[in-house]
């Protein structure tokens, strides 16, 4: 036992004497042709470098400048670099695999396909690539800084790590989108990776931003987008099909975006210099969801100018929150076409909408056809609609209806506290609402200067004034109505002077073909809770006395034969000629329903006529008797 004690120390003295003298040749000039003879003797490899660094304080860890491995083989070249280090640990090499504490490579090209020759077995606890460059068909990059924890050489493309990865380079190409000055600092735990920090330069602008990303979501805490300018390319195509991609593989949720200074020109839509701070967006197979707990989407943004299809805006400002269940807008403010101004603010539901100030002011609208029955369908969703402020100053709107065309020029309102919509139903429930306008054309008959007022009080309903000045005459009117009662009744009275004939057939649509002038005074009163309310309760009486009065009719009728066709639906699109005609006094009363037509005086180059009538509203029947003399 003693001599196998003795031997047994006697060779633990010798290996620790044997390794000692291998540190200390390691540390003189002899240390580098040591490591080449121990790499060419143990590897199928040869090693060339032009100097070693070995400190004895550090005994388990060596640097070579400028290395190059070599296949004895066929005498190529595996690896080059302008300077490498490794430190080994000892203790995770134990069992048998290759563990290293360190490894420092500068200067190097990265080629995958080598990554085969490395030892299986191969781990490095910190793995830092410096002035690294990589080239492939899709993607490539130079003078890149890589840091990497805990790597292993695995079947994987690049390996696998857990832990700290970090990469920065001056310049990256992927796809064929170029990438400068990129930076990023992030962590690999399990499957999940934390993004801590990304930033990077593009043709579309500056980006930076952080994230999580864990299966199959991504959640970026923070996305900026900065001095772009973004126009129609074929890279602006690839990185649309990389998004959509991208968007479509992961549900992605952001917390907070912003743009900052971006401008784009894309087809018909334009955008100058725009500002956005957005929170809480989500999507999902690329599409705008909302989130989970049904947490509000924050919204503000600012924009020089905005300009889609025929509409541009100017000097944008908008601040407003979305959820599923309502948009609330703090503020939005926007010049239109140079001249006009629009701002609002207010919430919407799907069932309602609430604004507490609205301010159109020197807007010129043309309302066609197709935009009128958008708005119309839009107006139709909600149940209730309220203003609390309303001012519309110096405004412009043209209606251009063949049928009925409208024009106002210089529309003036001032509205407060207005509920226009209420129970799905369209009307003025409450407020105060005061008009005007310097002109308008209604269906083709000028109007100057009109000017009204109206307001609901205690379910009361009050036009006074009603006020319109024609060419040569005026009309004067007020009403009332009784919303709180649900036959909802109502009165009328008006009087005109001069008035334009052919109000009646071109605002009221009925078959009058007389033009000319008259004097009105009317009172009329009914209940307008339906039609058949309506019909038996209409009571009041119309007198009227016409000048220079002109009666149109057919080629081939006569005067008789045309006066039976006033006040019936019957139209006509022939061509008809004008006769000047005298009329009497006109006298409409009517009773519950029942309208009478006092005998009306007509004469035509001494031919005299005699109209009156009977109408009943009830039943839809009705006469009119004509006379001659």
């Amino acid at each position: 036992m003693r001599f196998l004690a003795k031997l047994l120390a006697s060779l633990v003295i010798i290996t620790i004497v044997a390794l000692g003298a291998l540190l200390i040749v390691l540390s003189t000039n002899y240390g580098l042709p040591l490591v080449q003879k121990a790499v060419s003797t143990f590897t199928p490899y040869s090693l060339r470098a032009e100097s070693l660094d070995y400190d004895l304080l550090t005994p388990l860890s060596l640097a070579l400048h400028e290395p190059e491995l070599i296949e004895q083989e066929n005498e190529t070249t595996i690896y080059r670099a302008g300077y490498a280090s490794i430190a080994l640990s000892v203790w995770d090499s134990l069992d048998g695999s290759l563990a290293l504490q360190s490894v420092v490579v500068r200067r190097a090209n990265i080629d995958l396909a080598d990554k085969a020759a490395l030892p299986t077995s191969l781990s490095v606890k910190h793995l830092a690539l410096d002035d690294v460059a990589y080239q492939s068909n899709s993607f490539a990059f130079d003078h890149a800084d890589i840091q990497v924890s805990n790597w292993r050489n695995t079947e994987d493309k690049w390996g696998s790590w857990q832990g700290q990865f970090q990469f920065s380079t001056p310049s990256l190409s992927i796809d064929g989108q170029t990438l400068s000055n990129l930076l990023l600092d992030s962590e690999l735990t399990d499957e999940k990776w934390e993004i801590w920090g990304l930033s990077f330069n593009s043709e579309f602008g500056n980006v930076t931003g952080s994230a999580t990303v864990e299966n199959k979501e991504v959640l970026l805490h923070q996305l900026t987008l900065s001095d772009a300018r973004i126009e129609r390319s074929s890279n602006l195509a690839n990185l649309t099909a990389m998004w959509g991609s991208l968007s479509k593989d992961y549900d992605i949720a952001i917390n907070r975006l912003d743009l900052l200074d971006v401008s784009a020109s894309v087809d018909d839509f334009t955008l100058e210099h725009l500002n956005l701070s957005a929170q809480s967006v989500n999507l999902r197979n690329g599409e705008l969801v909302w989130a989970a707990n049904d947490a509000s989407s924050l919204l503000s943004f600012n924009a020089n100018l905005i300009n889609y299809d025929t509409w541009l805006m100017t000097d944008v400002l908008a601040e407003m929150s979305l959820s599923p269940s309502r948009i609330e807008v703090g503020a939005f403010s926007s010049k239109i076409d140079d001249e006009g101004y629009i701002s609002f603010a207010g919430d919407m539901t799907p069932a309602s909408l609430s604004l507490r100030s609205l301010v159109l002011n020197g807007l010129t609208l043309e309302v066609e056809s197709e935009l009128s029955t958008t708005l119309s369908s839009h107006w139709k969703r909600f149940d209730n609609i309220r203003v609390g402020s309303l001012s519309v100053r110096h405004t412009n709107v043209t209606m251009p209806d063949p049928a009925f065309p409208f024009q106002v020029i210089g529309l003036n309102l001032k509205g407060k506290d207005l509920l226009l919509r209420q129970a799905s139903h369209d009307g003025m429930w409450l407020g105060q609402l005061t008009g005007s306008a310097k002109a308008a054309s209604i269906n083709r008959i000028l109007v100057s200067s009109p000017y009204a007022a109206m307001k609901v009080e205690e379910g009361i309903w009050q036009l006074d004034p009603l006020s319109l000045t024609f060419q040569q005459g005026q009309l004067a009117a007020k009403a009332t109505a009784n919303l709180s009662n649900p036959s909802r009744p109502w009165t009328l009275e008006g009087t005109g002077l001069s008035l334009p004939t052919s109000i009646y057939s071109h605002w009221l649509g009925l078959n009058l073909p007389l033009d000319g002038e008259h004097d009105l005074d009317v009172k009329v009163s009914a209940l307008g809770g339906d039609g058949d309310s309506l019909a038996y309760s209409l009571t009041g009486a119309l007198k009227a006395t016409p000048h220079s009065t002109v009666i149109q009719v057919g080629e081939d009728e006569s005067f008789s034969q045309s006066l039976m066709t006033l006040f019936s639906d019957k139209r006509e699109n022939a061509e008809r000629n004008t006769l000047p005609i005298s009329v009497g006094e006109v006298n409409i009363t009517a009773d519950r329903g029942r309208i009478s037509l006092a005998p009306l005086s007509l004469v035509h180059e001494e031919k005299r006529s005699t109209l009156s009538g009977q109408w009943d509203l009830v039943t839809g029947g009705g006469n009119l008797s004509h006379t001659n003399r």
